[in-house]
Parts: structure tokens; C-alpha cells; sequence
């Protein structure tokens, strides 16, 4: 909307703030389409409302829109629009998602030069700041790392035998890079001590930054090519839509917990199996198998023969099934 057109609107009296209100009420259930509309009807009415460009900020930083969320904080940070120190933490945290430590580290050496930093804001600042200077220091080492020195590195970050710790960290490094990860990450896909929940989750950073570089990957036994930028489309694959569907239609009405139960299970299966798919094709098994692990571990017993001779299928099948998902269920609970 053009300045002319916005200076023509005659908003409703308080029509920001409700609309303000409403989009609040929405982040807090993590609803952040529906925020973002809202957002943006308000901002329509008024640019400089501290709680629009805020609230802004926090729908496109949920949504993956990084860099706008970006701009919109320097925007409040340059023009003065809200509290400082607030859109310079939010400034700073998409700064270190997106991996860029040195504008991170700049950006505070600023701070402190040019503003009186209020005391219960100088801890937080120094440790950002030294967060970001560490950050620094590991991509200035990595830099020019021949591949046993990336094999010492990988060493390094298993030694830390904290899956979540280890996920943690991934999230801290720049895997888009790849003139700096490529080997690193090779190597993570294809060693048999990471654990295969670590695996996944590098796996969808690279999605996530869409990144287009030929990587192997090894878990269970089972090995493929895969491209993390092409691999964006295929996600959820058809087995899992008509699993899920199938389940809902079968236990829905008749027994919503259990349907949540296996829901549970069954995405927790997908999560670590990632970027593979359960070897049987066949609908009906896994969703017996699901019901019937769901079942077991609410106390109750399973017949499989009895399962299987009642849908025609094979109760071998469905026995491999069950294990599988037994021993998914197991290492996915980190």
C-alpha cells in the first residue's frame, strides 16, 4: 500500500491495538500464520508500532524467513523503536542461526563502544560477545583443515556423548558452508558411532539452508546417495500420509488415545529412520504393527498370528514390523 493509500484509510478506533492483541494471543499458541496476518493488517495502520515490528520479527524468525526478521531488527535497532536491548538480543540470535558470528561480534564491540550498557544487560552482552568470538575462532580454524585434522574434529564432537549436546552444537555451526563441512559432514553420514538422531538432524539443517551438494549416508544398515536441496521434495513420502490416514480412520472415534499413542510412534519411527524409508510398502501392516505396539505398552497383550490372519497378510511380515518399531522406539527417546 502506497503512503498516499495508507493516509486515506480510516481505521476503526483502536482497530491496531485489538488487531495487536489478537496476533499476541496467536504467538503464544505458536499459530504463527495466523500471527503474521494480523501483524501485518496492524503495520498497515501504523509502521512504527514497537509490538507490530516486534511481533513481526518473531512470525518470520518461526517461519524460516531469517533474513527479513533480520532486516526488521535492524530497522527497530537504527530507528529506536522499542526497547534496545531486547531487539538487539533478537538481532543477535538470528545472527548466530545464520551462522554469522563476525557481524554478531561487531555488532556488540558497537554496543559497548557507543551506549552506556544498563548493568542488568552487561553479562548477557559479554557472553554473546565471547560466544561469537569463539564461533569465530572455530571457522578460522576449520578453514584450512586437511581431512584428518576435519576426522580429529568429528572425533572431538563425539567425545561429547550427550546426543542433545551434540544436536545442540550442530545447530551452532554453519553446515551450509560447504568449502568448510563438506568432509566433516561426509564423514558424520557415514560413521557408525553417530547416532542415527544426529544424523537427522544435520540432515535437515542442510535441507533447511538448501544446500545442493551429493552426500552417502549409512543407518541401519542401509545405504544411499541423497541431496539434501532435492530431498525437500519428497517430504511427507505417501506411505506415511496413507499410514497416518489410515490410523485416524481406524481409531479416531473409537479410541483417541491410542490414535495419539501411535501417531507418536509412528513419527518418532519416520524421525530416526530419516531420509529412509520403512522397507515394507504395505499400509495395513504398519498400521496393525503400530496399534499393536501402541497397545503393549499400555499393558495389554498382542496376538500377531491372531493380528495377521485377521487382515490376510503375513504374520512374519508383521512380526519384522513390530521389532522394528520396538527398536526405533528405544534409541529415539534421547
Amino acid at each position: 500500500m502506497t503512503e498516499k493509500k495508507r493516509d486515506n484509510v480510516i481505521a476503526f478506533p483502536h482497530l491496531q491495538e485489538r488487531l495487536v492483541e489478537k496476533a499476541k494471543e496467536y504467538l503464544q499458541n505458536k499459530r504463527f500464520n495466523e500471527a503474521l496476518h494480523l501483524f501485518k493488517q496492524a503495520y498497515e495502520i501504523g509502521q512504527e508500532h514497537r509490538d507490530v515490528l516486534f511481533g513481526l520479527a518473531v512470525c518470520y524468525l518461526e517461519l524460516g524467513e531469517v533474513e527479513t526478521a533480520k532486516t526488521l531488527c535492524k530497522k527497530m535497532l537504527h530507528e529506536d523503536i522499542g526497547h534496545y536491548y531486547d531487539n538487539l538480543q533478537m538481532l543477535l540470535m538470528i545472527l548466530i542461526q545464520l551462522g554469522e558470528y563476525k557481524e554478531g561480534y561487531e555488532t556488540l564491540q558497537a554496543v559497548i563502544e557507543e551506549h552506556d550498557v544498563p548493568a542488568e544487560d552487561q553479562e548477557q552482552i559479554n557472553q554473546l560477545l565471547a560466544f561469537c568470538l569463539s564461533r569465530m575462532n572455530q571457522e578460522k580454524d576449520i578453514e584450512g583443515q586437511t581431512e584428518q585434522e576435519q576426522l580429529t574434529r568429528l572425533k572431538d564432537f563425539l567425545n561429547e556423548t550427550v546426543v542433545s549436546n551434540q544436536i545442540d552444537h550442530l545447530h551452532t555451526l554453519p553446515l551450509h558452508r560447504m568449502n568448510q563441512y563438506s568432509f566433516f559432514l561426509q564423514e558424520l553420514f557415514t560413521n557408525e558411532s553417530v547416532h542415527p538422531i544426529v544424523k537427522t538432524e544435520a540432515l535437515k539443517i542442510l535441507m533447511k539452508e538448501q544446500v545442493n551438494h551429493d552426500f552417502h549416508i549409512n543407518k541401519f544398515q542401509r545405504e544411499k546417495k541423497i541431496n539434501p536441496l532435492t530431498l525437500q521434495q519428497i517430504i511427507p513420502s505417501p506411505l506415511a500420509i496413507h499410514v497416518e490416514k489410515s490410523l485416524r480412520e481406524k481409531l479416531e472415534h473409537e479410541n483417541p488415545t491410542m490414535l495419539q499413542a501411535s501417531l507418536e510412534i509412528w513419527n518418532r519411527y519416520l524421525y530416526v529412520l530419516f531420509p529412509f524409508s520403512p522397507v515394507n510398502e504395505h499400509v495395513g501392516i504398519w498400521v496393525e504393527a503400530l496399534y499393536a505396539l501402541a497397545t503393549e505398552l499400555y499393558g495389554e497383550e498382542v496376538d500377531a498370528e491372531q493380528i495377521a490372519l485377521m487382515h490376510n497378510f503375513s504374520a512374519e511380515d508383521l512380526k519384522q514390523a513390530i521389532k522394528h518399531l520396538k527398536e526405533i522406539e528405544e534409541i529415539s527417546l534421547i
